[in-house]
C-alpha cells in the first residue's frame, strides 16, 4: 500500500464523508454490533474506535453512555470527528502499526476501514494493533466488503445530489472481481463555490477484497481468535452466516487468544484460494 494513500483519500473527501454516507443507519447498526458483542460476553463500556473517520461509527456508543476513544489516518477526517465530540480522544494513526492507546472492553474497526490494507502482513499487522489494545475479556468487531459488494457497488458509477452538492461515485472495478483481488472506485464532488463557480476534490479509493480464509489465518497470527462472522445486508441487517455473494459485508467478532501456543499458523497465500 504505497504510503498515504488512505490518507490523502480521506483528507479529500473529509468534507464531504457525511453527505455520502447519509442515507447510513449507524444507530442501529452500532445497536445492533454491541448486541451481539453483549452476546459473546462483552462487559463494560470502553470502546476504542479504530480508523474512526467522521466520529459516525462512535457516536451513537458515545449517546449511549459508552467511553471512547477514537483514531484514523486522516488528520482532515479526525477534524471532523472533534467538532462534533469535543469531549473525545481523537488520536492520528495508522493502523498498520497501531500502538497501545489502553485497555479497551470493545475495539471496533467499521465501514470497510481494513479493506483499505492491501498486503496480507500489514492486514496482519492491523489486526495485530486491535489485539494490543483489547482487554482479556474484551472483544473486538471489524467488517470488510464482500466479492457481492466489489462486483456491484465498486464496478457501477451512480450520482447523489444533495444539499447543493452534487456526488459522483465511478466503480473502477471488473465485475468478475476474483477473490482477494484488488479494487478502485473514484469519488468526485462537485460543490457551489460562489459567483456561479463550481469547485471539484476527487479522492480515489484503492481497496483489496480478503477472503475468510486469510482473515482468519492472520487474525489468528496477530493472537486474535474468532468468535463468528456474520453477513450483513444493506440497511444493517445482520445474518447468522456469511455468503460472499449475497451479503455486502461480513461482520467478524473476535477476542485475545491467549491460549498455550500450539502449531504455528501458517500463512496463506491469496492466490491459492
Amino acid at each position: 500500500m504505497p504510503v498515504g494513500t488512505a490518507r490523502e483519500a480521506y483528507d479529500d473527501l473529509a468534507p464531504d464523508y457525511d453527505l455520502l454516507t447519509a442515507d447510513y443507519p449507524y444507530e442501529r447498526w452500532l445497536a445492533a454490533l454491541a448486541a451481539l458483542a453483549r452476546s459473546h460476553g462483552l462487559e463494560g463500556r470502553d470502546v476504542l474506535d479504530v480508523a474512526c473517520g467522521t466520529g459516525k461509527s462512535f457516536l451513537p456508543l458515545l449517546e449511549r453512555g459508552w467511553r471512547v476513544v477514537g483514531c484514523d489516518i486522516s488528520s482532515a477526517m479526525l477534524g471532523v470527528a472533534a467538532a462534533k465530540a469535543p469531549g473525545v480522544r481523537l488520536v492520528q494513526a495508522d493502523m498498520r502499526s497501531l500502538g497501545r492507546l489502553g485497555d479497551f472492553d470493545l475495539v471496533t474497526c467499521l465501514d470497510d476501514a481494513l479493506n483499505y490494507v492491501l498486503q496480507p502482513r500489514e492486514l496482519e499487522a492491523a489486526l495485530a494493533g486491535i489485539r494490543r489494545n483489547l482487554r482479556p475479556r474484551g472483544i473486538a468487531i471489524w467488517d470488510l466488503n464482500t466479492l457481492a459488494m466489489y462486483r456491484a457497488a465498486f464496478a457501477r458509477d451512480r450520482t447523489t445530489d444533495r444539499d447543493g452538492v452534487f456526488l459522483a461515485w465511478r466503480g473502477e472495478t471488473a465485475s468478475s472481481l476474483e477473490p482477494g483481488g484488488p479494487a478502485r472506485a473514484t469519488v468526485d464532488v462537485f460543490a457551489p463555490a460562489g459567483d456561479g463557480l463550481w469547485q471539484r476534490r476527487s479522492s480515489v479509493h484503492r481497496q483489496r477484497h480478503w477472503p475468510r480464509v486469510i482473515v482468519t489465518a492472520a487474525a489468528a497470527r496477530a493472537g486474535l481468535r474468532i468468535l463468528a462472522v456474520h453477513g450483513q445486508h444493506p440497511g444493517a441487517v445482520l445474518e447468522s452466516a456469511l455468503d460472499e455473494l449475497t451479503h455486502s459485508k461480513a461482520v467478524y467478532l473476535a477476542c485475545r487468544d491467549d491460549r498455550p501456543s500450539g502449531e504455528e499458523v501458517m500463512p496463506v497465500s491469496i492466490g491459492s484460494i
